[in-house]
């Protein structure tokens, strides 16, 4: 089993890599879906988790804390937790994983079901890797019947296809919420789920859609800063305004931290 560490309420599992992870997603079916665990991949950066922390996403967060697998995707997470000694051993970027589960499902053929963007990314990835059915939602929003109509529709297209593995790609937290509402009525018809991996824009870049940052940003810690240049628009406020709201939640998780170990430390010394 995988070492995992809890921070922020997420037990983030620390690998040195996703190869070394690679083989138990792979093998997914294996974990028994149960109260604890669902058969979930998610991959949270700095942005998401403050956005996790936010009282109308409270729900949201309890539901996918039961994750099979959380891999922290935000290099900041990573300092974060070395600062509080509760190391993580890498960032783990869906970016990174997409290529590699995508890979080992052509070798043998397995069946992906995948909620894109756009029609133009779903005939790429057509044309990339045949066993795959893909599908471009129309313009819904969270808690309306597009939603619901939505996710009616992703779920009836899966039970047809039967995938092994149900990418959704659509942006936080609307995909997250498609995920777990398929997978809980999968549940109650007693229906097997697929592995369900929340990766943003994964396929884009695995394409070359969008470009990633070079691989010394990416060693830095800078990734944030390259998609800051390139689509300035859609991400100053994530990154700029955004700073703040993280540097209060790592305050908070600091004084968190040193709370438990004060009184760890006090109910040792009494026994």
């Amino acid at each position: 089993m995988n070492k995992t560490i809890k921070l922020f309420d997420l037990d983030f599992i620390s690998a040195p890599n996703q190869t070394k992870i690679l083989d138990q997603i792979i093998n997914a079916k294996s974990f028994a879906d149960n109260e604890e665990k669902i058969p979930f991949l998610i991959t949270p950066n700095a942005d998401q988790i403050v956005k996790l922390d936010k009282v109308e996403h409270q729900v949201l967060k309890k539901k996918l804390s039961k994750a099979s697998f959380i891999l922290p995707d935000g290099q900041p997470i990573i300092w974060f937790s070395k600062l509080v000694r509760k190391p993580l051993q890498a960032r783990l970027a869906g970016s990174d994983l997409f290529p590699q589960v995508w890979q080992r499902a052509k070798e043998k053929q397995e069946k992906i079901f995948i909620v894109v963007s756009n029609e133009t990314l779903g005939k790429k990835l057509k044309q990339d890797y045949q066993n795959i059915e893909y599908y471009v939602p129309p313009m819904f929003e969270l808690d309306t019947a597009s939603f619901t109509q939505t996710y009616q529709e992703i779920l009836n297209k899966v039970k047809e296809f039967q995938p092994k593995y149900l990418f959704i790609g659509v942006g936080f937290p609307k995909q997250e919420w498609l995920g777990l509402f398929i997978h809980k009525t999968l549940k109650q018809q007693n229906i097997q789920s697929p592995l369900i991996l929340c990766l943003g824009a994964s396929a884009e870049f695995y394409l070359g859609i969008k470009k990633r940052a070079p691989m010394y940003l990416q060693k830095l810690g800078l990734e944030w800063l390259h998609r800051l240049l390139t689509e300035p628009r859609r991400m100053w406020k994530r990154y700029i305004l955004g700073s703040f709201s993280l540097f209060i939640l790592f305050s908070k998780e600091w004084k968190k931290e040193i709370f438990q170990k004060t009184t760890s430390n006090r109910e040792l010394t009494h026994e």
